[in-house]
């Protein structure tokens, strides 16, 4: 095909550009990390779906650290079914009394409603995985 200079035809253009569209468009599968609502927690756990209560607060430097550890997960292809799901250690106070937590910086893994491991302080992103293991 004999085109006129600086013209592409459509087909050429279309295709790529279809492409790319569809692959931005698939869902990406990975582990997802939201803020604490009390129905979307039960709703997961009812559902028996592998969770974890992150019990965070920002001015806490091991709990940004612990954010951290968890977000540098997100693309782990093993973890993609698992829900994170943060919750305010202060204005979360019924839910730290129902699951005995103390302390910042503590995350629960659960898979349905049985609790797997619990650990307080760490964030390193091989350890947390391990304990993601537990739950899966």
């Amino acid at each position: 095909m004999i085109c006129p200079k600086g013209y592409v035809p459509v087909k050429l253009v279309t295709w790529p550009l279809l492409l790319a569209a569809a692959m931005f468009a698939l869902p990406v599968m990975a582990l997802d990390v939201v803020p604490f609502q009390a129905d979307e927690f039960a709703r997961a756990r009812a559902a028996g779906r592998v969770t974890a209560l992150q019990f965070h607060s920002g001015w806490c430097p091991v709990c940004v650290m612990q954010e951290r550890g968890v977000k540098a997960l997100k693309d782990d292809k093993a973890l993609d079914q698992v829900v994170v799901f943060q919750a305010d250690f202060f204005k979360e106070e019924a839910l730290r009394k129902r699951f005995n937590v103390s302390s910042f910086s503590t995350l629960v893994f659960f898979k349905g409603e049985e609790e797997r491991a619990r650990t307080t302080g760490d964030f390193r992103a091989e350890q947390l995985k391990l304990l993601f293991a537990k739950a899966l």
